[in-house]
């Protein structure tokens, strides 16, 4: 349990009014979108710079509480259930794009900025960034970082952890550190930057992030394939990729699936098919052209 004395210390940091200890404050926070995993926490606290994530962690340590950072509770490994109650640790005060740099092909950000407002950040400005949770309207990076997120986009372009070049990190004793950084040939010493990505919170506090960006695909075009057996549908996906073709994306839909997302998106899925392949292709023009011709 949280106890009186190291409350009012962590209340001096953030203000009574981003410290919540409420039992409605604690059960939203228990949960993510993890099924069958739920722990009520001592308390909420939402920081509002890396000052204040290190004193927080700090006090943490020596009072020897426990600390679970969280993004949107998106993921679905229990990776923000705080199993051993403490402070639950919300990043949504900590939301800027910090940098976007046309010159080097990078984005710093905070940990609480959606994956949908920086992905449509820098696609206005003619570029890309590649992961693509399903979650990404809500999903935060921090999240993304901490879970190794992926998408439809994975088979083509690859999960977060291939567009993460740099992060500053507070750790368990309050000390902050940097990894990695803007270089494309960044690789002396140990990859510190890597082994954060993934680790779900339990290394550090991620509080900045330099993430890769690439050059956004000239056109794109999207393929829908039916089939009356699965096996084709399967053998149809081996087939593609043994003919040296990566789509961006390559999803496969059986019947019940179908069924299931056309009653709630009615987005005009067949439902009288076995099995649905949804294909898209990006990049120049004649390439995307020859490759759904191919496929």
């Amino acid at each position: 349990m949280l106890n009186e004395r190291t409350k009012a210390k962590l209340i001096e940091v953030v203000g009574s009014a981003n410290f919540q200890d409420s039992s409605e404050a604690r059960l939203v926070y228990s949960y993510d979108a993890t099924p069958n995993f739920q722990s009520l926490p001592d308390a909420v606290i939402m920081p509002e710079n890396k000052d204040q994530v290190k004193r927080i962690l700090t006090i943490c340590n020596e009072d020897h509480v426990p600390i679970v950072p969280r993004g949107s509770g998106t993921n679905l490994s229990a990776g923000t259930c705080p199993t051993q109650g403490g402070i639950v640790l919300t990043f949504n005060r900590m939301n800027k794009i910090l940098e976007i740099d046309e010159e080097n092909l990078t984005a710093t950000v905070q940990p609480g900025v959606i994956t949908l407002d920086l992905i449509n950040a820098v696609e206005a400005k003619g570029l890309f960034y590649p992961p693509d949770p399903s979650s990404m309207k809500i999903s935060t990076i921090g999240g993304n970082i901490n879970e190794c997120s992926g998408g439809l986009r994975g088979l083509k372009y690859g999960v977060t952890k291939d567009y993460v070049l740099g992060l500053e990190v507070i750790l368990a004793n309050g000390d902050c550190i940097k990894t990695g950084g803007k270089l494309a040939k960044d690789v002396a010493g140990y990859d510190l930057t890597n082994l954060f990505v993934g680790s779900e919170g339990t290394l550090g506090v991620v509080t900045e992030a330099i993430l890769k960006l690439i050059p956004i695909p000239e056109t794109k075009q999207t393929l829908l394939a039916l089939f009356e057996d699965m096996d084709a549908a399967a053998k149809t996906v081996s087939a593609i990729i043994a003919h040296k073709i990566i789509p961006a994306t390559l999803e496969f839909l059986d019947q019940p699936t179908c069924e299931v997302v056309e009653d709630f998106a009615q987005v005009g899925l067949p439902t009288d098919v076995n099995a649905v392949l949804l294909i898209e292709q990006d990049g120049p023009p004649e390439v995307v052209s020859r490759d759904m011709e191919m496929i």
